[in-house]
């Protein structure tokens, strides 16, 4: 009878430990998708406004803040601020791109825009890095998350 006992208690063990596991990996991988997603909508945003843009303002003393000028000669700019990316236009108020379960991780380092004037004909061009992680999982099950990418501007 010990024996059995002891062979279900094992068995037990196991699949408990098993099925927590499973269930961190899940909760790992949605904690990936969600930074991911968050991330790849804040790039989409800054890549269709950055491409239309008319002039960059590159200010070599701040890789958290790109200022830039639209196509209706508006200011605008999109800055790393805390633990957001944040873009404003004009006299209009600052709205945030990322999702509040999003944080953006080292603005000016590890998250940053460097902007470089094209000489010779070649146009403008933008280079982003984001990293960000997720906030409401902490641990082995958090996500961290960088996107990087090199946006040439529209010639005029």
């Amino acid at each position: 009878m010990l024996v059995v006992v002891m062979i279900f208690s094992v068995l037990t063990i196991l699949a408990t430990q098993s099925l927590a596991t499973s269930l961190r990996g899940t909760r790992k991988s949605e904690s990936v998708g969600n930074v991911r997603e968050n991330i790849e909508f804040a790039m989409s945003i800054m890549e269709r406004s950055l491409r239309s843009a008319k002039d960059l303002d590159c200010d070599s003393s701040s890789s958290s803040k790109l200022v830039y000028k639209t196509p209706s000669n508006v200011e605008a700019r999109f800055e790393c601020s805390g633990v957001n990316i944040a873009s404003a236009s004009g006299a209009s108020s600052v709205l945030l791109i990322n999702n509040s379960d999003v944080e953006i991780m080292g603005c000016g380092g590890a998250t940053s825009f460097v902007c470089n004037k094209g000489l010779g004909g070649k146009p403008d061009s933008v280079e982003i890095r984001v990293t960000a992680q997720d906030v409401e999982n902490r641990g082995i099950e958090s996500a961290m998350y960088t996107s990087q990418t090199k946006i040439l501007l529209r010639n005029y």
